[in-house]
């Protein structure tokens, strides 16, 4: 069985002080390389992106062509970051409607910033409000992620990452016990140099769901995608 489930695009970026990175409710793509932003300085993404997944035994597809993404960063240090993060975020499992999310992170840049190879850690925690079976509900997602990324050519920045994300609703019936997943697996984008401060990236992840809906199994796969563009002041 299939099933699509279109979301508007509402293009947020209403944030003031904390910016964006990976993953409220299951939007698991972080369209950033390991660099981190400069102390005082700003950067700001939107764009959109989309999730095909196959849960449960039987398998059931389902595919959310649009999810709305917008977020802010500023630098609190030379190797610190702050980001504050809005996006529509679709679970892998039909009872669960799209909904608008947020997600607040931190990243600490491992190497020195000159370095042609960059590796960060990222660690945030996301809480989004879910339709499940025309009831709302809310949920809790930390989260961490390993970035490697690698100057290719001028004004190309390839990166790869490895995400883990636990999601509970401890909201619905059964609490989060009965109500939860965990997403984790590969990324992969490139940040290309449109100006000086322009840029535009494009991401795709695959990833492993292992989780409970109303206290039944619904394992799977999924395939995440999409684009922003950034600008940097």
């Amino acid at each position: 069985m299939r099933s699509i489930r279109c979301v508007p695009e509402l293009m947020l970026l209403t944030a003031i002080c904390c910016p964006s990175a990976a993953m409220a409710g299951s939007w698991l793509l972080g369209f950033s390389p390991a660099d981190t932003v400069a102390p005082g300085a700003y950067a700001a993404i939107a764009g959109t992106g989309g999730q095909w997944s196959s849960v449960g035994d039987p398998r059931h597809e389902s595919f959310t062509p649009f999810l709305a993404h917008a977020g802010i960063r500023t630098g609190l240090s030379e190797s610190w970051d702050i980001g504050y993060r809005l996006a529509t975020v679709a679970l892998p499992y039909s009872s669960v409607g799209p909904s608008l999310g947020a997600e607040v992170d931190v990243k600490h840049r491992l190497t020195d910033r000159a370095s042609p190879w960059q590796l960060a850690i990222v660690a945030g925690v996301g809480y989004a409000y879910l339709d499940i079976q025309g009831q709302s509900r809310n949920a809790w997602s930390p989260g961490v992620d390993l970035i490697v990324s690698h100057a290719v050519a001028a004004g190309y920045t390839a990166f790869a990452d490895l995400r883990y994300v636990y999601t509970g609703i401890p909201s619905a019936a059964g609490g989060a016990s009965a109500n939860h997943f965990q997403a984790y697996g590969p990324a992969a984008g490139m940040k290309i140099k449109l100006k000086e401060n322009v840029a535009i990236t494009p991401e795709i992840g695959v990833f492993k769901f292992d989780g409970n809906i109303a206290n039944q199994r619904a394992n799977g796969i999924g395939i995440q995608y999409g684009a922003v563009l950034g600008f940097a002041f």
